[in-house]
């Protein structure tokens, strides 16, 4: 699946002070206490912080409840994201930087972009890496500059109203507005700490869950887990840890997020304009 799609679970809001680095998560995945299965809602506690000891079923809720509101409130936002792939059978390291917007408020109507601009190897050489991925009405869409070419995915069948970000309903599944009923019944639910990693160092202080699919649900397919922290100032996503079924794993890491309208600049990344005369468009409907 395109580097969107690896996103899974990857919106971000960051703040700007430091905390100590996170320790490790235990090695063979999440294993603090587990949020029971879906129950009725508790009152949402946006920007709430748990106390220094491990969460509590409760508190896990609260977190996802908080979760929740603040992405339904949420109508456009736009930040730059890296993306960091490391290849189980390889160990090579690979990085993307660019730009990620998100416009629509909750709903099938959501558009989300990614923006690539920079590739970076496994040796730290940086080259120009200029792609567009944009989800919106259904389909992905994949814009190759360089190759003057564009792929068009049709996700999602063509009548079908669907919420591009919840868990069991959308083929994207970011943790925007992802109504916490949804994600208990997908996920298996724990509180845990982030993996080591560079892209923390300037992490603000956060709430971090690890998220098991459920079996034969649609992330089971090709996810271990996912470990997600959401910022205690905002209730929204600041960074992800997705380990596949094959064992790679991606890093996400957003930051400089501007919420509010959004500019000429990203408002054109979601209102992608028809490809241009002389380029080649592979258009890939569902099959019946």
């Amino acid at each position: 699946m395109p580097p969107l799609a690896v996103l899974a679970l990857a919106v971000a809001c960051s703040a700007h002070h430091d905390v100590p680095p996170m320790q490790a998560s235990p090695a063979d995945g999440c294993q603090e206490k587990a949020a029971p299965a879906p129950s009725a809602p508790t009152p949402p506690a946006v920007g709430g912080a748990p106390s220094q000891s491990a969460p509590t079923a409760e508190a896990i809720e609260r977190i996802l409840d908080a979760a929740e509101a603040a992405g339904m409130q949420l109508d456009a936002m736009a930040c730059t994201v890296v993306i960091e792939k490391r290849d189980a059978l390889t160990d090579d390291v690979e990085r993307r930087r660019g730009r990620l917007v998100l416009q629509g408020s909750s709903g099938p109507s959501r558009r989300i972009a990614l923006r690539i601009d920079q590739f970076i190897d496994g040796t730290g050489r940086a080259s120009e890496d200029h792609r567009l991925f944009l989800y919106r009405d259904g389909w992905l869409i994949e814009r190759d500059d360089a190759r003057r070419q564009q792929i068009e995915r049709q996700l999602v069948a063509e009548g079908t109203s669907m919420d591009p970000l919840q868990p069991g309903e959308g083929p994207l599944a970011l943790p925007v507005g992802a109504r916490r009923s949804e994600v208990l019944a997908n996920y298996t639910v724990t509180a845990t700490t982030l993996p080591e990693s560079p892209l923390w160092k300037d992490l603000p202080a956060s709430d971090v869950l690890c998220l098991v699919p459920r079996a034969s649900t649609p992330a089971a397919r090709d996810s271990k887990r996912l470990i997600v922290a959401w910022d205690r100032a905002t209730a929204l996503p600041i960074a992800v840890v997705r380990d596949s079924t094959e064992g790679d794993r991606t890093i996400a890491r957003l930051r400089a997020v501007e919420v509010g309208p959004l500019n000429d600049a990203d408002r054109m990344l979601v209102d992608l304009p028809a490809a241009a005369e002389g380029w080649t468009v592979d258009r890939r409907p569902l099959k019946p």
